[in-house]
Order: structure tokens, then sequence, then C-alpha cells
């Protein structure tokens, strides 16, 4: 109990530090001269470390029929989100969070152990996203559809569960766990190929990461979304290192 009130003040706390005209501390021309991406130590070293993982949880969920893209290339664009997503805007534009956002992050895991719906890194999926996942959900403009998306390694059965709750908290342990946040991001990234076909539009890394930031693939919905805008921008700085680590030659620094 202690250390959930003592998430929530420190969640209150980083939230009340960071108004929304911060996001636009970097300038575009900024963010897109970055040639050295900043990637903690630790996180260089756990990724590489999950390369396995990566790897195979692309070749599960990429579907070259409708990416077109090879599952190398599918496990490059899952690559690029968990980069950007461990070091994000709020980081960038407020240097002197750098040394507590793993409290941060850990902050919402435990807040949402009482069924909240923060995002829960490392891959930065909400509980509600993962049970919609777990029940092959895919929301479209006016309605719901049905894909075949599984979730290997999962042991949750959402209808098992009485109340939303306990879903939450049941679906937010298992996100929390690096192997299976690479699972259940992969599946998202196949639930945007779906969403890419329903609406008839190519998919592009760019595609896949404004899916699984904002739940948009329509170019038009892209370029009128400034948080997605940032955000592939921010992603953008992160494809040669994605690409190296998926093809074997990274090296952990």
């Amino acid at each position: 109990m202690i250390l959930r009130l003592f998430a929530r003040v420190m969640l209150a706390m980083l939230l009340a530090l960071t108004p929304a005209p911060l996001f636009y501390l970097r300038t575009t021309s900024e963010l897109n001269l970055r040639a050295n991406p900043t990637i903690r130590p630790e996180f260089a070293t756990q990724i590489q470390s999950l390369r396995p993982t990566i790897l195979m949880a692309a070749k599960r969920h990429n579907r070259p029929e409708l990416s077109h893209m090879s599952d190398q290339e599918f496990a490059v664009v899952l690559t690029q989100i968990l980069y950007n997503e461990h070091f994000g805007w709020l980081e960038e534009a407020i240097p002197l969070l750098q040394p507590i956002t793993p409290l941060y992050q850990g902050a919402q895991v435990v807040i949402n152990e009482s069924g909240s719906d923060f995002t829960v890194w490392p891959s930065n999926l909400r509980p509600s996203v993962g049970v919609e996942l777990l029940r092959g959900e895919l929301p479209i403009p006016g309605g719901t559809l049905h894909v075949p998306v599984v979730i290997v390694g999962s042991h949750i059965h959402p209808q098992q569960f009485r109340d939303q709750t306990s879903l939450y908290t049941a679906v937010n342990a298992e996100i929390a766990q690096p192997d299976l946040a690479i699972e259940y991001l992969a599946a998202n990234l196949e639930r945007g190929l779906y969403r890419a076909h329903y609406e008839r539009v190519p998919v592009t890394w760019q595609t896949l990461a404004a899916w699984h930031n904002q739940g948009i693939v329509a170019p038009a919905d892209i370029q009128a979304n400034p948080t997605a805008i940032q955000y592939l921008q921010r992603a953008a700085n992160y494809q040669q290192v994605a690409e190296q680590l998926v093809q074997g030659v990274s090296k952990v620094t």
C-alpha cells in the first residue's frame, strides 16, 4: 500500500512538471539532426539479449502478403519502436528527468496493479490494448472487427475474469515482462497490418509506428496528427541502430 501511494505521488509530481508546451522544446530540425540517438547502456544490453525474441515475434506476426516486408524488415520496425519508447520526448525535453525515468516507468506498473490503465514499458502498451489483443479485437471507425491475432506465451483468457480491474491487473503483469511485452507489441503491429488493409492504405514502417502510437494508419490522418508526426520523427533516428541489431552487427555500448 505504501509503495502504491508513493508511486501515485511521484507520478503526479512528474505529470505536474510536464505541461504540453514542453513537447515543442526541441524543433523538428534538431530531432532530425541527431546522429547518435540516445540509448541507455542498460537498455542496449537488454535489447541485445532480447534479439532472438524480437526475431521470433516478428516471424510469428508479420503477414508478408499485407506488409510487403520480409520478417527481418518487420523486426526492424519492432526494434525501432522499442528503442523509441525507451527514451521518449519527455526525457529529451527535460534532461533532468532522465535519471528518474526508470522510477517513473516502474511507478506506472505499480499503479496498474490496482487495475489502472497506464502505459507499461518496454513496449509502452496499456493493459486495455493488451485485452483487445487477447480478444482479437481490431477497432475501426464506427465499430470493431475480429482478427486472428494470437499472443504466444500468454496465460490469460479474458472470459475467465469477472471484472475489468482483475483483468487489467493480470495483463499489466504480462506486458511488464520484456519477452511478453515484445510479443504483445508484435501482435499489435500485426493488428496494424489488418487495419491498413481495411483502410486500403500502403504499409510502411511509419504506418505501423503511427498505429502503435496513435491508432491511425491513413497518411492523411498521420499528417493531421502532430503527436504522430513527432513520434515518427523521433523513431526515424533509431532506424539504423535497429537495422544493425536485427542484422546482428550491433555492439553493446
